[in-house]
């Protein structure tokens, strides 16, 4: 019987699909009304957008936005604009901010698993295209083995302008250069819940909401914990307690963790270990009739797995 390595490149390219959705189209609900005239803005989650970024306030009538850019991320739930709003976003018309890079907000569906003939979403596409998989090097005896994982990343598009088309195109490729490069341990198959307590900082022990459909286990795995805030990683679980679900830690707790600022638990499945764009490049691309602006990135992420040994042979004398 031939073990079987936990490896799937496909897993990677889902782990940089999130990435791109949870980033580059990220989006939040406004939790307070933003009435006209309003720089403060009060939303769900800040985690996603960052200071001086472009955004667009909507809500259900489609007719209903305005772009801005962020002056100033405050905290969690609250944000600065350069500009007072026009109109009222009401809560009650189920308001929502979104990123707007370049002043087009990239559609959830619009982030595809593979290259296309066809271009589904004409104005703007990002598909991520897997290449190759292959050993590198052993990093340790008797069990470490580095794969690399290639993909590329390509960003389509078409507008009316041809200037804002060639302006998008360089906004998006700048943005995803810098999302990769710091976000080099990309999350593939993780497991995380969120922490339903707060917990402070020299504490061992934690506390856990809902952890259906995933096992939290002394053994091997390595976990972390993070806020909007703070973050610590390489942790053990020494001991599980029940009712309510509670964690003991290797370790203290250096950071306090806040519910109010979306603290999580989560154990690492797979963890790459090193990761780099290394090429950037602008052109036009035709698919099918069209032609679009685009941008490709090439990117390539390592990681390490387990080889078990010694190995029984199944190549042997018959």
């Amino acid at each position: 019987m031939v073990r079987r390595l936990v490896h799937s490149l496909e897993q990677v390219c889902d782990g940089m699909i999130r990435l791109i959705t949870k980033n580059a189209a990220a989006r939040t609900v406004l939790t307070a009304d933003a009435l006209t005239g309003s720089t403060i803005i009060s939303v769900d989650n800040t985690l996603y957008f960052n200071d001086a970024e472009q955004i667009v306030l909507i809500d259900t009538d489609p007719a209903h936005i305005e772009y801005h850019s962020i002056l100033k991320i405050l905290n969690t739930n609250t944000l600065a604009l350069v500009q007072p709003t026009e109109t009222d976003f009401l809560t009650s018309n189920t308001a929502t901010m979104q990123k707007a890079i370049g002043n087009v907000p990239l559609p959830d569906n619009a982030i595809l698993f593979g290259d296309r003939e066809v271009i589904p979403n004409p104005e703007l596409t990002i598909t991520v295209d897997p290449i190759t998989m292959g050993s590198i090097e052993w990093m340790y005896l008797r069990g470490g083995l580095s794969l690399q994982h290639n993909l590329i990343i390509t960003v389509y598009v078409k507008l009316d302008s041809h200037d804002h088309a060639i302006r998008v195109t360089q906004e998006y490729g700048d943005y995803l250069f810098d999302l990769l490069i710091n976000n080099l341990h990309l999350d593939i198959v993780n497991d995380e819940v969120f922490l339903p307590v707060d917990v402070a900082a020299g504490s061992t022990e934690v506390q856990l909401a809902d952890t259906t459909g995933w096992y939290i286990e002394t053994d091997s795995h390595r976990y972390e914990i993070q806020d909007n805030n703070n973050a610590e990683t390489d942790f053990y679980v020494t001991n599980i307690l029940s009712g309510p679900p509670r964690v003991v830690l290797d370790r203290p707790l250096i950071n306090s963790y806040r519910v109010a600022d979306k603290a999580i638990f989560r154990r690492r499945v797979r963890y790459i270990y090193n990761a780099l764009v290394t090429e950037v490049e602008y052109g036009y691309v035709q698919k099918g009739s069209q032609m679009f602006k685009a941008c490709r990135l090439t990117w390539w992420g390592k990681e390490v797995v387990e080889v078990v040994f010694p190995q029984i042979t199944t190549g042997g004398i018959d």
